[in-house]
């Protein structure tokens, strides 16, 4: 579709100038004009003649398509569709963003334009926060980038209504529902924000959401008003998706980085295993170009990552989720999980930080020893619901994963991947069982009663290391031996006179979590 065709000559010319774009998607097309065609309904000035589409439906309707819940996968251009808006109108636009990190790429991209956002956050010194407040009374900002909490002051609150805001947006709308209920409140508070700005344009973005979390978006946000939805095609087809079952966590993500291509980026879910992470991986794949990514670093620390990273073709980034929404770094070939995210709209935004180029691409989701535990650190019951749902499908050896993604969606459309690439279980290559599980248990059937525990740890390091290659600790060993004793494929012997001496469990029942 050929940007002549989208919203009048105007958008075609803002596209072309500032975008260097010659055509928006079919789906970009209908959030952009249903924003313009609210915004003419509503009485906004618009920079430029014109601006918005003729539309033969009447007014109220044109209005209600101004409060939009806008679905569209990773790659797809959401940021698009409400900064070319935004470059036409007279007043300012707010966008809502959960991170740091989301917001400092943003403000690179829109630097990158001539563009200077003004930032809310927290950290900003006194003269920072004058600065700002003085741009934003001048009208000398479009775009206006905040977290909520930074927006949630009473004094804030009032100042917002002086601001000439007239679009609100709330991307990774989805943490409304994951992160409000838990850990980050201020998202339940979104609507006070949004009516104290008193915009009559109001849209939610994010890559993914199941029924319920849409529910909770259009609860928190725009309360009784209700939400026109635009529910785009979830699916990345050229992800290949893949799960590992594992006991050693990190043997399991070197061996993936040492398999497959970098730019790579790997998620943890602490900061403190980020960072050991990332030293390990360093000496074990003896580069430096192997850096972590939380949201403890300092402003500047965090800056100089990102800058290092967007620019690496070969670099390896182990991050928290604090990387894993929105940052644009287009040519990430590889996305690892070494521990499971809380749930499948986070796992589908973190493993959608790879291919935003369309370029084919692999995400790998880790599950094991470790994952009883990550689900009884579950903030809610909700959460541990959503959790334990995600590791059913990664131990699921037997359906297709993009198929089982999209149904933990609900979205019952199709999708276009071959099958030769869509993921491992369609390709073949999948397996329900523990990946250190064979050789260990090779191990004890070779050395039936041999060992107690204390004294099989380093017997069977050094074993594993000399059949497998891999550099196992007494530690790792230990972790793989008590991991396989609690799921009952290894036992203790109890009588004499091989009393607590291990032996495989020749019948080893099936476990679930």
């Amino acid at each position: 579709m050929k940007n002549e065709n989208l919203c009048g000559d105007p958008v075609a010319n803002v596209v072309k100038e500032l975008f260097d774009i010659d055509y928006l998607f079919p789906y970009q097309r209908l959030v952009v004009g249903n924003i313009l065609e609210a915004a003419e309904a509503a009485g906004i000035p618009f920079r430029q003649d014109g601006g918005a589409a003729e539309d033969p439906s009447s007014q109220s309707d044109r209005a209600s398509t101004g409060r939009q819940i806008v679905i569209l996968p990773t790659g797809a251009g959401k940021s698009l569709c409400f900064q070319l808006p935004a470059m036409m109108f007279e007043g300012a636009t707010l966008v809502v963003y959960p991170t740091l990190a989301l917001m400092a790429d943003q403000e690179r991209r829109l630097a990158e334009r001539g563009i200077k956002p003004a930032l809310l956050r927290g950290g900003q010194s006194a003269e920072e926060r004058r600065a700002t407040e003085e741009r934003l009374e001048a009208g000398e900002s479009r775009f206006i980038l905040a977290t909520p909490e930074a927006l949630l002051s009473e004094r804030r609150l009032e100042a917002l209504a002086t601001l000439g805001i007239v679009h609100v947006v709330v991307d990774e709308a989805h943490c409304v529902s994951e992160w409000g209920e838990s850990f980050r409140p201020s998202y339940l508070e979104v609507r006070r924000i949004v009516e104290a700005t008193g915009a009559p344009l109001v849209t939610a973005f994010t890559a993914t959401a199941s029924s319920l979390v849409l529910e909770k978006i259009e609860r928190y946000v725009f309360g009784n008003d209700g939400a026109h939805k635009i529910i785009g095609n979830p699916d990345r087809s050229n992800i290949s998706y893949a799960t590992r079952g594992c006991i050693v966590r990190d043997i399991a993500v070197r061996d993936l980085l040492l398999a497959n291509e970098a730019p790579a980026i790997v998620f943890c879910s602490s900061r403190p295993g980020v960072e050991k992470l990332a030293r390990y991986l360093r000496n074990a794949l003896g580069t430096n170009e192997i850096r972590f990514y939380h949201a403890g670093l300092e402003r500047e620390e965090r800056t100089e990552v990102e800058k290092w990273f967007f620019s690496s073709e070969n670099g390896i980034l182990v991050s928290t989720c604090a990387y894993g929404m929105g940052v644009d770094k287009p040519n990430i070939r590889t996305a690892i999980h070494r521990d499971c995210p809380p749930s499948v709209e986070s796992y589908l935004q973190e493993s959608g930080r790879a291919g935003r180029d369309g370029a084919f691409s692999r995400a790998f989701l880790l599950w094991g020893a470790g994952d009883e535990e990550a689900l009884q650190r579950a903030r809610t019951e909700s959460d541990r619901r959503r959790q334990s749902r995600l590791l059913a499908f990664a131990r699921d050896a037997v359906h297709c994963r993009r198929e089982a993604l999209l149904s933990l969606l609900n979205y019952e459309g199709d999708h276009s991947a071959p099958e030769s690439e869509c993921c491992d279980v369609c390709s073949s290559r999948s397996s329900p069982d523990l990946r250190e599980q064979d050789p260990v248990l090779n191990f004890f059937r070779k050395n039936r009663r041999a060992y107690k525990l204390d004294e099989a740890s380093g017997a069977l390091a050094e074993a594993i290391g000399r059949a497998q290659k891999q550099d196992w600790t007494s530690r790792d060993a230990r972790n793989a031996i008590n991991y396989l004793l609690k799921i009952g494929k290894l036992k203790e012997l109890k009588r004499f006179p091989w009393k607590d001496r291990l032996d495989v469990f020749l019948q080893c029942p099936t476990v679930s979590l």
